[in-house]
């Protein structure tokens, strides 16, 4: 065996897998997190499911990764196993589009022609060149992906016309026929496929060698047929892989990719081993044979699967059977890593979710201190223990996902996060601790005197507007609530003194007790610690639409050069004061 020729295989191989991976991660990246948003949307419908899983394929250029992306979703409980075989099917049906891109390689550009236009060896320096080209000189983060998808791609037809080129060279070597003698045993060649493809962990790449080898004129539609069924299999094996140490719902994601693949590859090998005699399947192949038998076997699995999906569906569960102990154990789980765009997106439901259960919770605390009830503040104490289980959960994951390659939006909302729960733990903290002074309040035999508690109804109604107006901020991203927040929190400062004041005067006349005070003291200073807060988090949310940090400026700059400021602060100040 020609060992040179085996290594520009190799070679080959490498750019090939090289190419697909900076290609897709950067497709990813420009995606962003309107993937897992519009995977939300259509689950529910089969038929938009089934696109949508064809679409996204395409897109990121990477069948495992969408099925990666599954059993992470499965397992943060954020979509249903039930919903997720018409996605695995149009994973498989996308998947095929990469083998036509590939049979581009098979044009001749040795005279120019409209159809030489569309050989690689035309346009992959052009878009090589562009692709740098827009690397060096381009400032916006998208037109920079765009440029390294230009790469990528150009990398990776140069690694397909690499293989396909030395496959050629060695089509009249005597190994090189007792090799293709090893595909004309269908059970064989679909091993040999499996293998192949578990370990580069592409079909990809394995229908890639499988057109550069047929490239040769050498390989039947009979050889090609078995070797696409493995590569079909032998991508389940990533997804196998990802779904160790998850939840059963997560496991049955996998084990129905390996059904489904499985079944439709039996079904034509037992078809293939009664008719392997007959003339059109000894024919020899080429690119587009390949590339069309991968998708009409893709095509007819899709067919098959949704005939029987409910029988699908029963067999897997029973496979992988339920646990009454089955519960996730993580908020985030970590696969989504490997899709950083789509993890932010899904970060930020979260932190939604944990911001809206602390803003429940010190809204109910409030109420509580005028009217104290006992289920309430179970309730309370509760969702306390929730919040602070999230913002753990948050902040391992955000740190983490930090530290992997991140568009400049996409890190930008990252550290917006990572700002905002700590505020959003702490305005949980501080509800706890009204809860508790409530709860004392209703069973002691203390009482707010009648003037305190008109100024703590009075503050109670600018918390609750204060914490509204951070909430809105972001939630709905709305900076103009955020403006609100911060000429808001100084009238609360100015309350806070002017309450404290008025206790003192009211002590000294005998209207209320220290004891009373020192209540009173805990309601103030509680309420003052929630403002803060939440001007941290108006602050965070707005500089971060600035793509810049820089707090203490923002806040001189806006207490000291805004008429806006100032025009809100007075209005805030006649409302409340």
């Amino acid at each position: 065996m020609d060992i040179y020729s085996f290594l520009q295989i190799l070679v080959g191989l490498a750019f090939f897998l090289f190419g697909m991976q900076v290609m897709s991660s950067s497709l990813e990246k420009m995606a962003g997190g309107s993937l897992e948003t519009t995977m939300r949307k259509v689950t529910s419908n089969k038929w938009l499911s089934f696109l949508l899983g064809m679409l996204i394929t395409c897109a990121i250029q990477s069948s495992s990764g969408v099925i990666v992306m599954l059993v992470g979703l499965v397992n943060s409980n954020i979509i249903m196993f039930k919903d997720t075989l018409p996605i695995i099917l149009g994973t498989n049906v996308g998947t095929t589009i990469t083998g036509w891109i590939l049979t581009l390689t098979g044009i001749d550009s040795s005279s120019f022609s409209i159809m030489s236009v569309l050989s690689p060896k035309f346009f992959t320096p052009i878009l090589a060149f562009a692709g740098v080209v827009m690397r060096m000189v381009s400032k916006k983060e998208k037109q920079k992906d765009l440029g390294t998808i230009f790469l990528g791609f150009a990398v990776l037809m140069y690694g397909m016309t690499f293989m396909s080129d030395s496959v050629k060279l060695m089509a009249n070597e005597p190994w090189f026929a007792k090799l293709l003698l090893m595909f004309t045993n269908p059970i064989l060649a679909v091993l040999i496929s499996v293998i192949v493809t578990a370990v580069i962990q592409s079909s990809d790449a394995t229908i890639g060698i499988i057109e550069a080898f047929a490239s040769s004129g050498q390989i039947s539609l009979g050889m090609a047929v078995p070797l696409v069924l493995g590569a079909n299999i032998g991508t389940c094996v990533t997804g196998l892989i990802s779904s160790i140490g998850v939840s059963k719902g997560a496991k049955r994601v996998s084990v129905l990719q390996v059904m489904v693949n499985c079944m439709g590859a039996l079904i034509v090998l037992a078809v293939l081993l009664v008719i392997g005699n007959m003339e059109f399947l000894k024919g020899m192949t080429n690119h587009v044979g390949v590339a069309l038998t991968h998708t009409l076997f893709n095509v007819f699995v899709t067919i098959v699967a949704f005939l029987i999906e409910p029988i699908l569906i029963k067999i897997v569960k029973s496979i992988v059977k339920d646990e009454a102990e089955d519960l996730p154990k993580v908020l985030i789980d970590d696969r989504l890593l490997n899709q950083p765009s789509i993890a932010v997106t899904e970060c930020m439901y979260k932190t939604i979710e944990m911001v809206l259960m602390a803003r429940r919770n010190i809204l109910s605390s409030l109420n509580l201190i005028k009217e104290f009830n006992e289920i309430e503040y179970e309730t309370i104490k509760e969702t306390e223990q929730m919040i602070d289980w999230y913002e753990d959960e948050l902040d391992s994951f955000l740190v983490k996902l930090s530290k992997v390659s991140l568009s400049q939006a996409d890190a930008d909302t990252v550290g917006k996060m990572l700002h905002v729960i700590t505020d959003y733990e702490r305005i949980g903290d501080h509800a706890n601790n009204l809860a508790d002074l409530a709860k004392k309040l209703n069973e002691s035999d203390e009482k707010f005197s009648e003037d305190a508690m008109k100024e703590v109804d009075n503050m109670i109604n600018a918390i609750n507007e204060i914490v509204e107006f951070a909430t809105d901020c972001l939630v709905d991203n709305d900076l103009a609530s955020g403006a609100q927040v911060e000429p808001l929190e100084e009238v609360i400062d100015y309350m806070s003194d002017a309450m404290m004041d008025s206790h003192v005067e009211r002590l000294v006349k005998g209207k209320c007790s220290v004891s009373q005070g020192f209540l009173l003291s805990d309601f103030i200073n509680n309420c003052e610690r929630v403002s803060d807060h939440c001007s941290n988090i108006a602050v965070a949310v707005i500089e971060a639409s600035n793509d810049e940090f820089y707090t203490h400026q923002y806040l001189h700059d806006v207490k000291h050069e805004s008429e806006d400021f100032k025009a809100l602060y007075d209005f805030y100040f006649q409302k409340y004061c």
